[in-house]
C-alpha cells in the first residue's frame, strides 16, 4: 500500500509539472472551435482531408463500421435548472450585461429543449449520422448501389438506435434497393458496448482530482462578463463558483443544441483548455491503452469481442458472404477503445499519466465519431483494408505504410 501510494505521489507532482506548460497547438485548436474542449460533448466536425488513392487494380468490396451515437443531451447534476434559476434572478434584478442577457436566453432555450430527459439523441445528432451516411455513399458509391443487403447493429440504448435509424434510412433515401437487417438485443451488448470498471474510475480518480483542483474557473473573468456589477451579482447568487461551474455545464452541452458558442464565450479561455486537459486525461487513462491502465482497458472482454466480431464478418464477406457491409452503434467508450486496441495513430499510442493531459481526443471521439474500414480486392484475390476515423484516413502504428494494409497482417495485430 505504501509502494502503491509513493507512485501516485510521484506521478501526481510529475502530472502537475507538465501540465503547467500549455500545449499551444492544442490551445490553438480550442480557439478555432471551443466545443472542442468537452472532447465528447463536441459535435461532429467534418475536417477535409486529402484521400490516398487505392493501388491500381484494387476495388472495394466490403465496409465495416463502428460509429457513435450523435449529439445527446448530457446529464447535469440539476438538469440545468440551477443555472436557470440564478439567470433568471439576476435578470429579474436588472444585474445582467448584454452578454449575460443573450446567454440567459440561451440556457432558457436549452433547458426547454432538453425537457429533463438526459442522454436523448437531439435533432442534430440524426443530421449528424444522416451526412455521414450520405458521405459514405458518395465515396464509397460502387458497391452501395444496385440490390445489396446491409447488417445494421445497435446498442440498446434508444440514442443508438436512432442514429442507427437515421444513418441507414439516408442509406435507403439514396438507394431504395439496398436491403437491411436492423437488430439489437442483449447479446450485442457484448460486442457493440463496453466501458472501464469500478476500479479503474477509482484508481484514476486522485489524478482527475489533482488536476481539477489546481484549476479552478475563473469566477472574476466569468462575474465580469456575465454581470454590471460583479460583487452585486455575487451577492445575489450566493457562491459565484457554484454559479459558474452549473453554467459551464450547460455551456459545454450547448452545441448539442445547435448553439452558437455564446456560453463558452463567457469564460476564460485558460478555463476551456483546463477542462480539456482534464477530460482528456479521464477518458484516454479509463478507456484506451494508456501504460499505467491499459492493461486492464484492453483485457475486458468487450474488447477482444469486437475484435473478434470484425474479423469474423469480414472474413465472411471475403469468402463470399452476402453482406457488403456491417454497420455498428455505439458509444464512446467503446469507439476509444477499439482505436487503440487497432493501434490507429494518435490514440493507439501508449501514453502515461502526466502525457495524457495532452491527448487530443477530440479528434477521435466526438458526437457521431466513427470508424469506417473499407476492405478493397484485386483479381488476385488479394485483400487490402483502409481505415478512417470521422471520414479521415488514417495510419496505424501497429505496421508499417499505410494507409493500405494487407488483411492478414491487420488481423495478426487484432488478435
Amino acid at each position: 500500500m505504501k509502494k502503491y501510494i509513493l507512485i501516485i505521489v510521484c506521478a501526481l507532482m510529475a502530472m502537475s509539472a507538465s501540465a503547467q506548460q500549455k500545449d499551444e497547438q492544442l490551445m490553438d485548436d480550442i480557439r478555432k472551435n471551443p466545443f472542442r474542449c468537452s472532447i465528447v460533448l463536441d459535435p461532429y466536425e467534418v475536417i477535409p482531408a486529402r484521400m490516398t488513392p487505392a493501388p491500381s487494380g484494387y476495388k472495394t468490396f466490403y465496409i465495416s463500421h463502428y460509429g457513435r451515437h450523435g449529439s445527446r443531451s448530457d446529464w447535469p447534476a440539476d438538469g440545468y435548472r440551477g443555472a436557470l434559476e440564478m439567470f433568471t434572478r439576476a435578470h429579474d434584478a436588472g444585474l445582467l450585461t448584454a452578454q449575460g442577457e443573450k446567454a440567459y436566453g440561451m440556457i432558457a432555450e436549452i433547458v426547454r429543449r432538453y425537457d429533463d430527459m438526459g442522454g436523448r439523441l437531439t435533432p442534430l445528432g440524426a443530421k449528424e449520422h444522416r451526412g455521414i451516411a450520405r458521405r459514405l455513399y458518395n465515396r464509397e458509391k460502387k458497391i452501395l448501389r444496385g440490390s445489396h443487403r446491409i447488417r445494421a447493429v445497435s446498442s440498446t440504448s434508444q440514442r443508438c438506435i436512432i442514429s442507427m435509424t437515421a444513418f441507414t434510412g439516408e442509406l435507403l433515401s439514396l438507394n431504395p434497393k439496398l436491403d437491411f437487417g436492423w437488430d439489437t438485443g442483449d447479446k450485442m451488448m457484448r460486442y457493440i458496448s463496453g466501458g472501464d470498471t469500478p476500479d479503474i474510475r477509482k484508481d484514476t480518480e486522485p489524478y482527475l482530482r489533482a488536476h481539477a483542483e489546481a484549476h479552478p474557473l475563473d469566477t472574476a473573468y466569468f462575474m465580469a462578463q456575465v454581470f454590471t456589477d460583479p460583487e452585486a451579482g455575487r451577492a445575489l447568487v450566493g457562491s459565484a463558483s457554484e454559479f459558474a461551474k452549473r453554467t459551464f455545464e450547460v455551456a459545454i452541452a450547448s452545441g448539442a443544441y445547435e448553439m452558437d458558442t455564446t456560453l463558452l464565450d463567457i469564460f476564460n479561455i485558460d478555463d476551456l483548455y483546463w477542462h480539456a486537459e482534464n477530460t482528456a486525461m479521464n477518458l484516454y487513462l479509463r478507456e484506451c491503452n494508456s501504460v499505467e491502465f491499459g492493461d486492464r482497458r484492453m483485457a475486458l472482454p468487450e474488447v477482444p469481442a469486437i475484435m473478434k466480431d470484425i474479423i469474423d464478418k469480414a472474413d465472411e464477406a471475403i469468402a463470399g458472404g452476402d453482406y457488403v457491409a456491417d454497420l455498428r452503434f455505439g458509444h464512446d467508450t467503446h469507439l476509444m477503445a477499439i482505436l487503440a486496441r487497432l493501434g490507429i495513430e494518435g490514440i493507439g499510442e501508449r501514453l502515461t499519466i502526466e502525457q495524457s493531459v495532452h491527448w487530443r481526443g477530440y479528434r477521435f471521439s466526438p458526437f457521431a465519431g466513427n470508424l469506417q474500414m473499407v476492405f478493397y480486392r484485386n483479381k488476385a484475390g488479394e485483400v487490402l483494408v483502409k481505415f478512417y476515423v470521422n471520414e479521415r484516413e488514417v495510419r496505424l502504428i501497429t505496421l508499417p505504410g499505410g494507409p493500405y494494409y494487407r488483411w492478414e497482417d491487420v488481423k495478426r495485430t487484432m488478435q
